[in-house]
């Protein structure tokens, strides 16, 4: 079943169907369609998905094996609910919605993604500190795409 999203303008450009139709894929959706106020319509639809096969030691070099980088982060990956364009200043108020270094609380709006007219929270999934922010004012993310991290409280 196709996913609707509400109108917005201007469509997509060629390159942000070609990131679009690879975030259906990475989702396992089949297909998305867009219109604009003039009843433009696009339809993205993608193969069936199949999830990779998950990375076995065996693809793993030696040397990584014996000699570790660094511990795992215990830094909170912040993920886009939705693909759209990250807002990380309130749209009306102009004020951030959690600067670097800010303490939030779970369900708090830490971003906001922008679909045309549509904007979607994207919010903490539980108490922390903003450790790091991996997308940019602006910027095109995905469904899943890590916006930024937080430090666990």
């Amino acid at each position: 079943m196709p996913l609707s999203v509400p109108n917005f303008e201007p469509l997509p450009n060629s390159e942000e169907v070609v990131q679009i139709s690879q975030w259906l894929k990475d989702a396992g959706l089949s297909s998305l369609e867009l219109s604009n106020a003039h009843g433009t319509r696009l339809r993205i639809s993608v193969g069936d998905y199949e999830p990779s096969a998950a990375p076995t030691s065996a693809l793993v070099s030696p040397s990584a094996q014996t000699h570790p980088e660094k511990a795992p982060s215990t830094d909170i990956p912040v993920k886009a609910p939705y693909f759209g364009n990250v807002l990380l200043c309130n749209p009306v108020t102009k004020k951030e919605f959690a600067p670097e270094g800010s303490s939030v609380r779970a369900e708090d709006t830490v971003a906001m993604l922008q679909i045309g007219e549509l904007t979607v929270p994207i919010t903490a999934p539980q108490n922390g500190t903003v450790a790091q922010f991996i997308a940019k004012e602006g910027d095109l993310v995905g469904y899943g795409q890590t916006v930024l991290t937080l430090q666990p409280a």
